[in-house]
């Protein structure tokens, strides 16, 4: 058996491998970058401060937790960044031992309004990251995020999450009755980047291309009466 030699296709087919060319521009632009930190983990303690009298443990338990974060941005970031200079970010808290997340976002999503509904969450945050290297990581960097919610019956409940390149930590709570903290000082945890998704029309106009390119070759072959024969 015999390939069909390439000198045979025809004109068209190989004006549809320069349309391809043509249709898949030149390096795909990242949409936006993604910016991801991965803490390393440290004790939680909870409080129940109205736990039952001569209880042991006075109302204390402990979980392995840990803090990541991560940032979108339209491009490369550098230099002194702040909030002005990002799209959004997060920090969720993961409870090793359970296997629960808590996120927190910046900005926040809208509150859902509806009587009797609790009110919130209020968010704050701060930002800043700077220090580059080589890898366009941060190697300073100063984040937190801080929501608050009340309650119909008048009590707040919150979480505070930051990170920083000194210290991961977290505080949080419902009013009087619980009360949560933790934290782990001179243990930075480790950061990515990711260059993320070509705009749609970058696929839309590569797959165009070669869906020509693919049905010009088919309607050759078959006017040829397939691959040759020996």
């Amino acid at each position: 058996m015999q390939t069909f030699p390439m000198s045979r296709i025809p004109l068209v087919a190989a004006l549809g491998a320069a349309a391809l060319m043509a249709l898949a521009p030149a390096p795909a632009r990242a949409e936006y970058y993604q910016y991801n930190y991965t803490g390393n983990a440290f004790t939680m303690t909870t409080v129940n401060y109205f736990s039952e009298p001569g209880d042991p443990s006075g109302g204390r338990s402990f979980s392995l937790v840990s803090i990541d974060a991560q940032i979108i941005a339209n491009a490369p970031l550098s230099g002194t960044v702040t909030l002005s200079d990002i799209r959004s970010f997060s920090l969720t808290l993961t409870d090793h031992d359970s296997g629960s997340r808590s996120t927190l976002d910046f900005p926040a999503p809208p509150p859902i309004e509806c009587p009797g509904c609790p009110n919130g969450p209020n968010v704050t945050a701060t930002f800043s990251m700077a220090d580059f290297n080589f890898l366009n990581q941060p190697t300073g960097w100063d984040m937190s995020i801080r929501t608050s919610t009340f309650y119909p019956t008048g009590r707040e409940g919150w979480l505070m999450l930051s990170t920083s390149w000194q210290r991961d930590m977290l505080d949080g709570g419902y009013e009087a009755y619980v009360g949560q903290s933790g934290g782990l000082i001179n243990s930075p945890g480790i950061w990515s980047v990711t260059a993320l998704v070509p705009e749609p029309a970058t696929y839309v106009l590569t797959l165009a291309g070669l869906a020509l390119l693919g049905g010009l070759t088919r309607k050759h072959w078959r006017s040829h009466g397939g691959a040759g024969v020996a």
